[in-house]
């Protein structure tokens, strides 16, 4: 290994700031991304299996306790995949927040009802719902905060072009319009 290689740098000289800082903040999102799938996964399973046990204690034996179990994990990744979805189009996110609440609310009453009655075990027994609300949020506010660019961040070799001054172009329509009456 060359000197350069052992401080970090190419063969060719030391790596560029911008580079090196391109590199952690890539690290850092790969190893954020498989933390959160661990714990969503984890979270997921045990909710799971809380929620089909209920469910079979309750008298919905074989394939409908699972259906339940099923059904209501997947409901929560589909609202917040919805109120994603909803965000980028600027609409409402109010209906998949409410199903997503009320997903979560249900999931973790199956998990606390099957809990040792006092206060750590109903703590204990929280955890992965509450686990997978956290996971959802923190989803929604990285999507928010990486889809608005930062100021001063371009990307190396691009460069930054100011908008111009003049009027914006028409649309295409109106340009073939435009030159239909313009011509003689």
């Amino acid at each position: 290994m060359t000197a350069a290689e052992q401080t970090g740098g190419s063969p060719g000289g030391p790596l560029p700031a911008g580079e090196r800082a391109t590199t952690g903040r890539s690290l850092e999102g790969t190893a954020q991304v498989a933390i959160m799938l661990v714990i969503g996964g984890a979270a997921g399973a045990a909710s799971f299996t809380h929620v089909h046990d209920v469910a079979a204690a309750q008298g919905q034996d074989g394939w409908l306790a699972w259906a339940d179990a099923v059904v209501l994990e997947l409901m929560s990744i589909a609202a917040g995949l919805e109120m994603r979805r909803r965000k980028r189009a600027k609409l409402s996110v109010r209906f998949p927040a409410v199903v997503l609440a009320v997903a979560v609310f249900l999931s973790l009453g199956a998990q606390v009802v099957d809990a040792e009655r006092s206060l750590i075990g109903w703590i204990a027994a929280a955890i992965p719902a509450l686990g997978f609300l956290v996971m959802v949020v923190m989803v929604q506010v990285a999507l928010a905060q990486g889809s608005v660019p930062s100021t001063g961040s371009v990307a190396p070799g691009r460069e930054v072009t100011p908008p111009s001054s003049g009027p914006a172009p028409a649309p295409p329509r109106f340009r073939l319009r435009s030159r239909l009456l313009a011509s003689p």
